[in-house]
């Protein structure tokens, strides 16, 4: 039986359930400020991963023509990375679902493919952003408890 590719390609989580109970016990407000901070860093992560993402232009011919593949569209993978948070926003997945027309999820070739096809552009972009977004979330923390 072949085996079917997974329905989402995706990179991590950024937060977990015991911090947003620490949080919410120092006060509402010091929750809503981190989960304001943590949607920031996940669009920064995002922006960074979409600014990484290969663009696929097609292939040159000898005769200088551009040709693509049946249903692929330049900039789809591209174009398809976001964050999404789960229900209480307190956790990011940030994923590349551009779908080739059979459905395959082709963001899984480009970024951990070996050889010629591997061009990573989630992991290095969550990676670069890492210490940024957890500095940002311990700031917005502090100044809340700060504020009161």
């Amino acid at each position: 039986m072949a085996r079917r590719p997974p329905k989402t390609f995706t990179r991590g989580g950024m937060t977990t359930g015991a911090v947003e109970q620490h949080l919410r016990e120092l006060g509402e407000h010091v929750l809503q400020a981190a989960k304001a901070a943590l949607k920031e860093g996940a669009d920064m992560v995002v922006k960074d991963a979409k600014s990484r993402c290969p663009v696929y232009e097609g292939h040159k011919k000898e005769n200088g023509q551009v040709y693509h593949w049946a249903g692929a569209k330049p900039g789809a993978l591209r174009d398809s990375i976001q964050a999404e948070p789960n229900s209480k926003g307190t956790v990011y997945a940030i994923s590349a679902n551009a779908k080739s027309e059979d459905g395959y999820l082709y963001g899984q070739i480009i970024e951990f493919s070996p050889g010629e096809n591997n061009r990573p552009f989630l992991y290095p972009a969550l990676d670069a952003n890492r210490q940024a977004v957890s500095d940002m979330i311990q700031d917005a923390i502090k100044n809340a408890i700060r504020r009161g």
